[in-house]
């Protein structure tokens, strides 16, 4: 397994803390944190459906890993899942909506997936 990268990040209790930084980490570390709130957020993947009123995204899904929690702890990334929306639909727009449903559990099956790997599990 090759080296992870490292980034530093300023830690409001002390100083500049370097800490490894795994690839699939997208977001930035820039401001200053308590060293027990870091967390890595992977690529943010999202589900939506068109209602009457527009396009409604539903659930967000991404990796996610607070790895120096201390009240609960995370030993390996974790899948973060955001679902909401509340909509009318007609009853001819409900296959449409429940395909879309089916589609977001494949998604969420494939981020689920991905997670097993990067804790080596797959």
């Amino acid at each position: 397994m090759p080296e992870p990268r490292m980034v530093d990040v300023t830690v409001i209790e002390t100083r500049i803390v370097p800490i490894p930084e795994p690839d699939w980490c997208v977001a930035p570390h820039d401001g200053a944190q308590y060293f027990t709130d870091l967390t890595h957020t992977g690529r943010e993947t999202s589900a939506s459906v068109e209602t009457p009123l527009g396009s409604a995204r539903f659930l967000v899904a991404q990796i996610s890993h607070a790895p120096y929690l201390v009240s609960v702890p995370e030993p390996h990334p974790v899948v973060s899942v955001s679902l909401d929306m509340e909509a009318d639909f007609t009853a001819e727009a409900i296959p449409g909506v429940a395909a879309r449903l089916r589609e977001a559990a494949d998604l969420l099956d494939e981020v689920a997936a991905e997670a097993l790997r990067l804790r080596g599990d797959a």
